[in-house]
């Protein structure tokens, strides 16, 4: 019999040579120095060989074990050869029925038609909080205790850090995306049911705030501040051009140069680029025509210089061609620090602003896009009071710029 000394000292020589242990397990020695173990076995009158891996990875007692394991499968008249593909076979499904495995795969075959937003925030969600706590376990392991415990850590790592809020929307936000993940393996067949789902209301949404007004101070300082922002151009013009028009942060961050008619001055935002949640809930999807200030055709045209050659208006900085990022505006208002300031403010002051002058609701109402619900005469809305509404953006990049005095 074989001893780990004995193996130690095996040389190569120059062609391969075997040396038997017991029980026909052998080691092989190859002329590179690679020492193998096999152990050759019979079945059903066949003779046939398996090999247990390298020596020193596999060694002298782990070889032993596996012979014996294969002699066991032998005596059930199982062939140990086919057994070990069968079992490598195995560890491959397995592994490629990991949460991880489906929802990269999910992410390649179900998000192509996803905005890069979207799909970006699908992908930040599994790196922070998902992956790191069910990503290698089977998809059909999982349940909602696993899941509750990915929702509960979210929350902690969150309010750990108070200024990015107290974690209950993402957390919420991770679950619908699991979710996605879960049905979609359900209709692969590699699922019978959805464990998020007894988890839709475990965590409770915080109260949402809403946009309110800027006072006095607040104005002055969110004007001077913009100016003096030393980050990136093309978001400090995305900041002031969503203060000019009125529009909301989605609507400036997928605004392409498509839309803007330099001779007319106006932006003309189609159904598909501006349509929200709530829109799609509601079934409203509608053409939204902004009339151009001198202020934001002014802004517009020393845009059109940095980014004309792409599609967006105010494209990401990193990245060539893709809007902003749905966080970069509030983050430029906690950098100027202004960090009690959403950029969904800009339209609640604007409203307030416009009917402190005196303007007609109808006016302000279509310009902020709060339209009538009917659906016939909202076809006709998106030109309507057009003359109106220039001098009154015109009025409103006036009041903007003299916050500053």
């Amino acid at each position: 019999m074989l001893s780990d000394a004995k193996v130690k000292t095996l040389k190569p020589k120059d062609k391969s040579y075997r040396i038997l242990d017991a029980e026909r397990l052998y080691i092989e020695v190859r002329p590179t120095g690679t020492k193998i173990w096999r152990f050759k076995y019979t079945l059903n009158g066949k003779e046939g060989t398996i090999s247990f891996g390298e020596y020193p990875a596999v060694t002298l007692q782990e070889a032993r074990k596996l012979k014996d394991d294969a002699r066991a499968k032998l005596a059930k008249g199982l062939n140990p050869s086919q057994e070990k593909k069968k079992e490598k076979l195995e560890k491959r499904i397995k592994a490629s029925n990991t949460f991880k495995a489906i929802a990269e795969e999910y992410a390649a075959e179900q998000m192509k038609h996803k905005s890069p937003d979207y799909v970006e925030r699908f992908k930040n969600c599994m790196q922070m909080d998902v992956y790191k706590e069910i990503g290698s376990l089977p998809i059909k392991d999982i349940t909602s205790a696993h899941i509750l415990s990915v929702m509960k850590n979210t929350i902690s790592r969150i309010s750990a850090s108070p200024k990015f809020g107290t974690g209950e929307a993402a957390a919420n936000l991770n679950r619908r995306f699991i979710g996605l993940v879960m049905r979609y393996a359900i209709i692969t067949s590699r699922l019978d049911n959805d464990p998020t789902y007894a988890l839709r209301s475990v965590v409770s949404q915080p109260a949402v705030e809403h946009a309110r007004a800027l006072d006095p101070q607040e104005r002055k300082e969110l004007r001077r501040k913009i100016d003096s922002y030393n980050g990136s151009t093309v978001v400090r013009n995305a900041g002031l051009a969503m203060l000019y028009s009125m529009l909301r942060t989605v609507e400036i961050r997928k605004l392409e140069w498509s839309y803007i008619d330099f001779e007319s001055k106006t932006i003309t935002l189609p159904r598909s680029s501006r349509q929200t949640q709530q829109d799609r809930v509601m079934k409203k999807n509608r053409t939204h025509i902004v009339p151009i200030s001198s202020q934001l055709f002014d802004l517009l045209q020393q845009q059109y210089a940095l980014s004309g050659d792409q599609i967006y208006v105010f494209p990401s900085p990193q990245r060539r061609n893709n809007m902003l990022s749905r966080t970069t505006l509030n983050r430029m208002l906690e950098y100027m620090g202004m960090s009690a300031v959403t950029a969904h403010d800009f339209r609640a002051t604007a409203s307030t602003a416009l009917y402190e002058k005196g303007y007609k609701e109808d006016w302000i109402e279509l310009q902020l896009a709060h339209v009538s619900g009917n659906k016939t005469k909202a076809s006709y809305n998106h030109a309507k009071h057009l003359n109106e509404r220039r001098k009154m953006m015109q009025d409103w990049a006036d009041m903007v710029d003299g916050w500053e005095e």
